[in-house]
């Protein structure tokens, strides 16, 4: 009778620690870059805008949100349009944003927290802001 006891206690722990193990399981961190996995969308939102025309190069922080930069994934295609407006000018943008792989890698391995978040943005919309113009 004891020993059935002792069974079916190892038996219950086994069943239990299965569990957790099985329950915890790995956390799948996303795929990061402009092909990876995105985030979230920008909709017509509020930026200010920086560009270099000669490198082909744009970013922008959202007006919301100093703590972020994100750096366009297809600047070449949006260059003409983003010549238009002054350097620093407010806009309004729209696409699927990323993760960029340097931020990513060094917040995950960094015991610091990192204020300055750095994202990749696939743009699929530029426009002008018109309010009170």
């Amino acid at each position: 009778m004891k020993r059935n006891r002792i069974l079916a206690n190892i038996a219950i722990a086994l069943v239990l620690s299965a569990g957790l193990i099985f329950a915890a399981g790995c956390k799948k961190q996303p795929k990061c870059g402009c092909d990876g996995d995105a985030l979230d969308t920008l909709d017509q939102t509020h930026i200010y805008i920086t560009y270099d025309a000669d490198l082909k190069t744009a970013r922008f922080t959202p007006i919301w949100d100093s703590y972020s930069i994100y750096y366009f994934c297809n600047p070449s295609e949006w260059m003409s349009e983003l010549t238009k407006f002054n350097q620093g000018e407010e806009i309004l943008v729209s696409g699927p944003y990323f993760y960029e792989c340097n931020y990513l890698m060094s917040s995950s391995n960094s015991y610091y927290y990192n204020y300055m978040r750095i994202y990749q943005i696939q743009v699929t919309a530029v426009a002008a802001y018109e309010y009170g113009k």
